[in-house]
């Protein structure tokens, strides 16, 4: 026996299917999705049978579990989907494998089920699968120790699922929770790691559905602060860009509580900063949304000649992307021919 318990045989054939997951793991960062898919369905078989083969041997838990987790990686990419049922199923049987055997392969195997559940949620829009996520988020946070290093991610990723469920509906208790539970991972949360700025996005989005669904209204410049800085300290252009845009909600969102008309000119200002950062990240969805956004904001500070411009730019946008059918883009046709006729 070799490999912690595994057989020559069993050993060849998860080392050649890891093997096999990497090389497709290189093609995803080439853009190459019909050789990733090819090379993801091998790797799968050949994991598919080295489970099969070290259940038949009697093999350690733990070791038949990380083989199990690598199936449901190679299912995800052949899948182009991580929230599939394959990817599920390998998930549950990992989780249950290492139950009473590894704390740490245990939190491993429960953290990657509950981002499954998630990804199926953003697939499916069942609610099941956040409540899902959530309680095994939840199950994972139990097993580790306050100082441990993936505490901070796990509480990331549950805020994240209560996140999606405030913005489904949830109502103020969950925003609640998921404003403490973003706040704890921010609060572990190094200056220099490269998830920072990301997790300041969502506590900056929890903090201002709090406030939607009955928060104070200190909530607002929270949220307008933790996002400036999430927009400004983003080391990826898409993730400033939203914190831009979001930003730019919160500002407009404050304007109408007070009636200060500053806070109109700071949200022209966000959403002109998300254009850019949307541009440079290749993102003209993104862009063509933070121009309509700034194009309405302008319609009310700056009058409709420079509000025409933003619309103009917007529309081109939607069409650029092909999503010149849908409603937002409808809206900004509606709104450019509107002040067209006008100017």
């Amino acid at each position: 026996m070799t490999n912690g318990g595994t057989s020559p045989s069993d050993a060849a054939v998860l080392a050649r299917g890891r093997r096999l997951l990497a090389l497709a793991g290189d093609a995803r960062g080439r853009d190459s999705a019909e050789e990733a898919r090819t090379l993801a369905l091998r790797a799968a078989a050949d994991l598919e049978r080295g489970v099969r083969l070290t259940g038949d041997a009697g093999t350690p838990s733990a070791v038949r579990c990380r083989a199990l987790l690598d199936l449901a990686e190679a299912r995800a990419v052949a899948a182009a989907d991580s929230g599939a049922t394959g990817v599920l199923e390998a998930l549950h049987e990992a989780v249950e494998d290492v139950r009473d055997v590894s704390p740490d392969l245990r939190v491993l195997a429960l953290r990657r089920l509950a981002e499954a559940h998630g990804a199926r949620y953003r697939y499916t829009a069942d609610p099941a699968e956040l409540d899902a996520a959530d309680r095994v988020f939840a199950q994972a946070q139990g097993l580790v120790q306050r100082d441990d290093p993936v505490r901070a991610e796990l509480l990331a990723g549950r805020g994240e699922v209560l996140l999606a469920r405030a913005d489904s509906g949830g109502g103020l208790e969950v925003a609640a929770e998921a404003v403490r539970e973003l706040r704890a991972a921010l609060a572990l949360t190094a200056g220099g790691e490269l998830r920072l700025a990301e997790r300041q996005l969502l506590f900056g989005r929890a903090l201002h559905r709090h406030h939607t669904a009955g928060g104070a209204a200190t909530d607002l410049h929270e949220a307008e602060w933790i996002l400036a800085r999430a927009a400004r300290g983003a080391r990826a252009d898409r993730t400033a860009a939203l914190a831009w845009l979001e930003r730019g909600e919160v500002l407009l969102t404050l304007a109408g509580a007070t009636g200060a008309p500053e806070w109109l000119d700071l949200a022209a200002e966000s959403y002109h900063h998300g254009v850019r950062s949307a541009l440079r990240a290749g993102e003209p969805l993104l862009a063509a949304q933070a121009h309509h956004q700034r194009g309405a904001v302008l319609e009310r500070t700056a009058g409709p000649v420079r509000a025409l411009t933003s619309y103009r730019a917007a529309w081109e946008l939607w069409q650029r992307a092909g999503a010149a059918q849908g409603p937002q883009a409808r809206s900004t046709f509606e709104r450019m021919t509107a002040l067209g006729a006008t100017t």
